[in-house]
């Protein structure tokens, strides 16, 4: 029997707390005042949860200080390296176990049984809590048995007999609603679409009381499965993405916990959005960068034209630092080396000497076999060892040590021939070179680049003041010289809007990828930079997911099913979706509420004002999107309150509110880009994302005609 909120919360409100079971004869009212006793029991049991790990946290403190204090040569003591590592562990569980004023519990499954032997029946929540004997009061969302929550059915039981679903305030159970599955019951549930449309007063929420049976599936696919999702607006792959880093990390801890699980996204602002919502899902430890600060670039003093900025982020820029690097290795003439004298290397009292072949096959097989230049350069050097140690052992009749090695290493006639065939390099030298030397920059773009694009990696002055792009070469070329190291690897990562990545940003996140998978999210219809995707094949190549040479595979889905932005805002956005020249399908919304609007005013500021007193009117934050160069002038214009937020169109993807106001779209669409350039359809990119950001209500404010594209 479903219970619906609005009647079971005023029970609670005037029965709260009263203990009582429920009964399977038993009314709704005593039921909900079982469950709302059980909610009390096990907010209790995780409090005694974190008070046992304070205690042991406290204790194995005591113990680490204890181990850095003098003690007595007889003295056993404890295990000071074991007592740091427990106490960090206790300070992360005790994060997890921090009451953060949610309900505990969001829904209950029963399983099949018989009158003898009655099935099992389980609360799912954020976390995994437990009672003082150990028993689960509430199983972790992620747990195996949790996954028949989000995708049992009429038609696919699941061995399910019947689902509840808990309606909440902050952490106040307010009512419930019973799918009876054995009778084929499908409720539209108004507990989960209230919650769906509850107002944004923050930044993003969890979605772990509302998966979808088709987002739950992209959530718990495999670690090693590489996932790219083209979602769009209101789909919910942000989220989707977030729940599977969750997700993986509680059911491959021991794999990824080491291994490491980043987080990428488009901007600082998208980062602080979304900053909240691992946290409250039970895990503290994933790492949320920019790409920017991935790969240092968000520490750039200098800027490019947006002519030059086109050419450095371009594929064709990864061959230019490939041959700007290896272009150095030479063969053993250039090492002075002939067919008749060879290479002589002094030892003492002895002479080793290395013929023309030997050292030319052993250039061939470095440059062949090894994969960065360092890695090359040594393998020529042990080459060179290896064959004066064959001539030693045969002619001196022993075989040498490792300081000989090192030793004949060092001798003048090494030194020099490896300067001339395999000289020592570093990234700065390199970049410089590339930047500064005009001969060593045709050759190492003849035939890939243009004399004139090439040109455009010459710096202005004199000196360097790099660039977000210039970092991104030096990373590029780096890659080519050093393998990267451990620490900056990781066994997944996420991440989002990446259709706006370039490729040379591509190929930094997919070196920080190494052997391990990644979830791609975004939408082709909301790329706005110059260097936008056009296809996920090429951006999931990019990433080094390329299936015509990994053995992994790809898996691509397309949401289109939208949750957060109503039906009506859809339309309208769907309406420039056929003018973005892409190929994706139009989003289909399960809202039917929201409202759509239009303000003419004689001026934009007065009319922006007027649209935001409305908007204020109503629950939930409200967000006024303009044209980059209007937001100073418009900012005058509001109110002072955290409840409005004003963003540039430029920085809108991503976020939500539920209420927007977009200022004079016409602006938005003829907004010239960062540096000046205007870019053929991204000003009207820029508009859909816009449309899109609402989640209740949308008024568009115009003083001119409104686009074309938004009358078809």
């Amino acid at each position: 029997m479903p219970a619906n909120g609005p009647a079971a919360e005023s029970t609670a409100e005037a029965e709260s707390h009263q203990s009582s079971q429920p009964s399977a004869g038993g009314s709704a009212e005593a039921d909900l005042r079982a469950e709302i006793a059980l909610h009390e029991t096990v907010r209790a049991a995780m409090s005694a949860m974190r008070g046992a790990t304070s205690d042991t946290y406290d204790r194995h403190e005591a113990e680490f200080n204890e181990g850095n204090t003098g003690r007595g040569g007889g003295d056993v003591g404890p295990d000071k390296e074991l007592a740091f590592v427990m106490a960090k562990y206790t300070t992360t569980r005790m994060k997890d176990l921090t009451d953060r004023d949610l309900a505990l519990f969001f829904g209950r499954l029963w399983f099949d049984g018989t009158p003898e032997h009655p099935g099992e029946d389980y609360h799912i929540g954020r976390r995994h809590i437990r009672d003082e004997h150990g028993d689960p009061l509430v199983l972790d969302w992620r747990a195996p048995v949790s996954e028949h929550y989000y995708r049992a059915s009429a038609h696919d039981r699941r061995e399910v007999s019947k689902r509840r679903r808990f309606g909440f305030q902050a952490a106040r159970i307010t009512g419930f609603e019973d799918e009876d599955l054995l009778l084929g019951e499908e409720l539209s549930s108004d507990i989960l679409t209230a919650e769906i449309e509850r107002p944004r007063t923050g930044p993003m929420r969890d979605i772990v009381a509302t998966i979808q049976p088709e987002q739950d599936e992209l959530i718990r696919r495999t670690a090693d499965a590489n996932l790219c999702v083209q979602g769009a607006p209101g789909t919910g792959k942000t989220a989707v993405g977030l729940h599977r880093a969750a997700w993986l990390l509680y059911n491959y801890a021991e794999h990824l916990t080491k291994a490491g699980v980043l987080v990428v996204g488009p901007n600082e602002g998208f980062l602080s959005y979304i900053s909240g919502v691992l946290p409250t899902l039970g895990e503290n430890s994933v790492w949320q960068v920019t790409v920017q600060q991935l790969t240092g670039a968000d520490k750039a003093t200098g800027t490019d034209s947006h002519e030059a900025a086109l050419v450095k982020h371009d594929e064709r820029i990864a061959a230019v630092c490939e041959r700007a690097v290896w272009g150095h290795v030479g063969t053993a003439e250039a090492g002075g080396v002939t067919a008749d004298a060879g290479l002589l290397i002094a030892d003492g009292g002895w002479r080793w000497r290395l013929g023309l072949n030997y050292l030319n096959d052993a250039i061939a097989h470095a440059r062949k076999h090894t994969r960065t230049y360092s890695a090359g350069r040594k393998a020529v050097e042990d080459a060179i060892v290896q064959g004066a140690r064959r001539q030693a052992e045969i002619r001196a009749g022993h075989s040498p040590d490792g300081r000989w090695a090192t030793k004949l290493k060092r001798t003048d006639s090494v030194k020099d021939f490896m300067e001339a065939v395999w000289p020592k390099l570093n990234g700065k030298t390199v970049l410089k070179k590339l930047y500064f030397d005009a001969a060593f920059r045709a050759d190492a773009t003849r035939g890939i680049l243009t004399e004139a694009e090439a040109e455009l990696l010459a710096p202005q002055g004199k000196s360097l003041k790099a660039s977000a792009a210039d970092l991104l070469i030096a990373d590029e070329i780096e890659s080519h010289l050093n393998l990267p190291a451990p620490a900056d690897s990781y066994g997944h990562i996420v991440i989002d809007e990446a259709q706006d990545l370039s490729p040379m940003q591509c190929r930094a996140i997919a070196r920080r990828s190494g052997q391990g998978s990644v979830t791609v999210l975004g939408d082709l219809a909301q790329g706005t930079t110059p260097w936008a995707a056009a296809s996920w094949n090429d951006q999931m190549r990019h990433l080094g997911k390329d299936t015509a040479i990994e053995k992994s595979t790809v898996e691509y889905t397309e949401l289109t099913t939208g949750f957060r932005v109503p039906a009506v805002i859809i339309a309208l956005a769907n309406r420039v979706l056929p003018h973005l020249g892409v190929d994706v399908a139009p989003a289909v919304s399960i809202r039917s509420d929201g409202a759509l609007d239009y303000i003419a005013p004689s001026d934009l500021a007065t009319g922006v004002a007027e649209a935001v007193a409305k908007a204020l009117a109503e629950e939930g934050l409200v967000g006024v999107i303009a044209a980059d160069a209007r937001v100073d002038e418009l900012r005058a214009a509001l109110p002072g309150t955290e409840r409005v937020e004003l963003v540039a169109a430029s920085l809108a993807k991503g976020l939500e509110f539920d209420h927007v106001v977009v200022a004079e779209p016409a602006e938005i669409v003829s907004a010239p880009a960062t540096g000046g350039a205007t870019i053929e359809g991204v000003g009207l990119r820029h508009l859909y994302v816009a449309l899109t950001r609402a989640v209740s209500r949308l008024t568009v404010v115009h003083t001119g005609a409104l686009p074309a594209e938004m009358r078809a």
